[in-house]
Parts: structure tokens; C-alpha cells; sequence
């Protein structure tokens, strides 16, 4: 690893935080980043069981879960599943591709269109779910807590 400069104090703490970081890039179709309140970032493998049992660890209690997903089918973003983020707003950016958010309320559902390099924030404490058109590159950035899944 090359050496860099020293710029004071501040940056030679970060440097040493972060240095085996700073060595290899993250496959984001392999690994998550976890958001933690303190403003540093972790890597975590990104398994179904990660993502299931990450709103319900201590340790990612309201914290937001940075995740990037290749969709194809309706089945990769668990659809016709609604889901609903009570501790948090949820942001989904489409890198590629295009999908509809479709927002669950009174009457018939709203729904908005992200085409590439579009995103939206779900407000949290509202049900919605993905829609796949066409193969899409999605980058979500998550609250974990408390995330309820359901069929309505």
C-alpha cells in the first residue's frame, strides 16, 4: 500500500482506522454497508439472513443498511409482498433499468415510475413494494428496524 502524505492529526486517525479498509474494494452485489450513527461505515456479506435478522440485531437499531440489487423478476424483490419501514425513510435510487414503487392506501394503489438514475423516498410508516419492468440496478439505503413484510 502506497504511503500518503500525512495532512495533521485528524487525517492520520482516519488513516490508521481505515487503513485494511483502504486495501480492497467492496463487491456491492456480495456486500452491504452498514450505516452506524457514529458516521464510519462496516461491510457485511449480504445473505438473506443478514438482511432478515438485521432489523431485529441490537447492533443496527436504527440504523440504515446501504445495499445495491440486480432485479429481473417480480420474485427478486419479494413481490407481491408490501413492505412497511416504521423507524425510517427508505431511499431507492435506479442505477439501471426501471421499476414502479406502489404505495398501498385507501383506495386503488399509487404508483410512481424510477427509471435510471431516478430515486425516491418512501416516507417512513408506509406500505409499498417494487415492481419490476425490466432487468434494474437498485441501490436501496435501508432502515432495518422493525421492517414489517405483509399481504394485504
Amino acid at each position: 500500500m502506497k504511503a500518503v502524505p500525512s495532512q495533521g492529526v485528524a487525517s492520520d486517525v482516519f488513516a490508521q482506522r481505515h487503513a485494511k479498509d483502504l486495501v480492497a474494494a467492496l463487491s456491492l452485489a456480495e456486500q452491504c454497508i452498514y450505516l452506524a450513527p457514529d458516521g464510519s461505515m462496516r461491510s457485511y456479506a449480504k445473505t438473506a439472513g443478514f438482511l432478515r435478522s438485521s432489523g431485529e440485531s441490537p447492533e443496527f437499531r436504527d440504523r440504515r443498511v446501504l445495499a445495491l440489487y440486480e432485479v429481473s423478476t417480480p420474485q427478486d424483490v419479494h413481490y407481491p409482498t408490501w413492505e412497511m419501514h416504521p423507524q425510517g425513510d427508505e431511499l431507492l435510487i435506479v442505477a439501471s433499468g426501471a421499476l414502479a414503487v406502489e404505495f398501498r392506501d385507501s383506495g386503488a394503489g399509487q404508483q410512481t415510475m424510477l427509471l435510471p438514475r431516478s430515486a425516491i423516498v418512501v416516507p417512513a410508516g408506509v406500505w409499498h413494494r417494487l415492481i419490476v419492468n425490466e432487468r434494474t440496478v437498485l441501490i436501496a439505503i435501508t432502515p432495518r428496524q422493525d421492517t414489517v413484510h405483509g399481504n394485504m
